[in-house]
């Protein structure tokens, strides 16, 4: 099968995943897309990370009417320090069945050749970068250029309109008491409130 992964934080899991994840699915295809909640990430504060176990049970609650989208818990199940390359080797590991297809925004795309051996993760999966406004297409095909000159890589671009949304700006609104049910799917709003998340 072909996998998109999309990982994150999803602190909390919002409609822009939803939204993205759901382009490239149609756009490439796909026969499933994996949300898989960051572990032990190495440019993260953990302790200001809602705990793994929440995060992956609004993933699930945010798939739980969606057949063609699971929940990966790959990183938050591992003590090891979770970066890209070792997630993505590892499951292409596991199941070499399937064909990985990596989801990435513009502006991680725009500093890919400095993350922690890009070239695996171009060597394991095919890399879905997704334009945005603040970038012309042409700029980011020059960037795709720019990168696969220095290693083999096949990256594609998804061609997805700006969402405007973080989950930043979500638990902000969330600890003001704001309405928020415009942003979340309904089951993962139910659970943050059931759980006294974000206040």
């Amino acid at each position: 099968m072909k996998i998109g992964l999309l990982g994150g934080s999803f602190d909390p899991v919002h409609n822009g995943h939803l939204y993205i994840a759901e382009r490239a699915l149609a756009e490439y295809q796909l026969d499933e897309i994996w949300l898989v909640p960051a572990g032990h990430s190495p440019n993260k504060d953990e302790s200001r990370m809602t705990p793994s176990l929440h995060r992956m049970a609004m993933c699930e609650q945010a798939v739980m009417d969606r057949p063609h989208f699971r929940v990966c818990g790959i990183e938050t199940e591992s003590k090891e320090r979770s970066y890209t390359y070792r997630t993505v080797e590892k499951l292409a590991g596991r199941y070499p069945m399937h064909r990985f297809y990596f989801i990435m925004g513009a502006d991680s795309l725009d500093y890919f050749d400095t993350w922690v051996h890009p070239e695996r993760i171009c060597a394991s999966a095919v890399v879905l970068a997704i334009s945005r406004d603040d970038w012309k297409e042409d700029d980011l095909k020059e960037k795709i250029r720019a990168v696969t000159r220095l290693f083999p890589a096949d990256i594609r671009i998804i061609h997805a309109p700006e969402y405007d949304i973080s989950s930043r700006s979500i638990r902000e609104k969330l600890a003001d008491s704001d309405d928020v049910s415009a942003l979340l799917p309904p089951k993962v709003l139910s659970y943050i409130r059931n759980h006294h998340l974000y206040q």
